[in-house]
């Protein structure tokens, strides 16, 4: 991707989001603040998946971003208490990492998702410190105006995607597709594997703590059954596939479109059948979509260009 179409996906994101805002709709606002922290979570996992690793515990470092921005804020204030908190997650990400980025394939999405529940236990085995099952109560994120959490959250998901963008420049995309589709020739090849994936989940890590320092901050209430369950691994894994994997666009994308099929299917559905039609939609788009929406789009935008291009008479002969 370009420079000048990276800055151009940045403008219409923030665009977007910001029209929201002036709107001054609050359902569309809500919305809008579900889809931005999905689609900062799906980033984080994206980034880290671009490795070969498929990673289950996205809601352990959401949980601790959320936790940890909500304990550490009232301590050393709203910036550093938020820096600290998300610096929190890299430092997690770094000591899990270093014993589980050794596991391959299936082996470390196991170990991962074990991460995330083990988490939840934790925070209720210390309720001296974590309030246990009663949870805790962070300072609620800009003074709880939902137009001004929204810009705050578009700043993030900027942010986000500039990093993610960062990862996929010439720098970085060709190390981490050869680690992940052959680590062998990765490293003899002099690519300092387990150090570059340490440095992927360690990222990946931070950017999901900020998607859940955002959720935390939005109703100034965090239980540790709400941050630390498995949705919010699932999640980011279904919208990064739905959107497209390894681009920054595709997530973003799959964060709008996996809420506007949740917002159909629940006006036309209604009650627990919504859910049912809801991930089956999902589906029938990934198995129709294998490379995602975007992924999709391009195939189309490339179908019509060859299409577009005239035929030599005499290579017809």
């Amino acid at each position: 991707m370009s420079a000048p179409y990276r800055l151009l996906v940045y403008i219409v994101v923030a665009a977007a989001l910001g029209g929201v805002v002036l709107s001054g709709n609050a359902f569309l606002i809500q919305a809008a603040i579900g889809v931005a922290i999905s689609a900062i979570l799906a980033l984080s996992w994206d980034i880290l998946s671009r490795t070969g690793q498929v990673s289950l515990g996205q809601s352990a470092f959401f949980g601790i971003g959320a936790y940890g921005t909500g304990l550490l804020t009232p301590l050393f204030g709203a910036v550093l208490g938020w820096i600290a908190g998300i610096l929190l997650c890299a430092v997690a990400a770094d000591l899990i990492g270093v014993v589980t980025l050794r596991l391959r394939r299936l082996y470390f999405t196991i170990a991962t998702l074990s991460f995330g529940l083990s988490m939840q236990v934790l925070i209720l085995a210390t309720p001296d410190i974590t309030g246990g099952s009663t949870g805790i109560m962070p300072p609620v994120l800009m003074g709880g105006s939902p137009a001004a959490q929204l810009s705050l959250i578009t700043g993030f998901l900027v942010v986000a995607a500039i990093v993610s963008d960062l990862f996929l420049s010439d720098r970085f995309r060709p190390a981490f597709f050869m680690i992940r589709s052959n680590p062998a020739l990765a490293a003899s090849s002099g690519v300092p594997v387990v150090a570059t994936k340490i440095l992927a989940f360690a990222v990946s890590g931070m950017i999901a703590g900020i998607a859940g320092a955002c959720y935390g901050g939005l109703y100034g209430y965090v239980i540790p059954e709400d941050v630390f369950t498995p949705n919010w691994s699932i999640l980011p894994l279904a919208v990064s596939i739905l959107g497209g994997m390894d681009t920054t666009l595709g997530p973003i994308l799959g964060a709008l479109v996996l809420r506007l099929l949740e917002e159909i299917a629940r006006d036309y559905v209604g009650g627990v059948g919504y859910q049912v039609v809801y991930g089956a939609v999902i589906i029938l788009f990934i198995v129709v979509l294998p490379k995602g929406l975007l992924g999709g789009l391009r195939q189309l935008m490339r179908r019509r260009g060859d299409s577009a291009v005239p035929v030599n008479p005499g290579e017809t002969a």
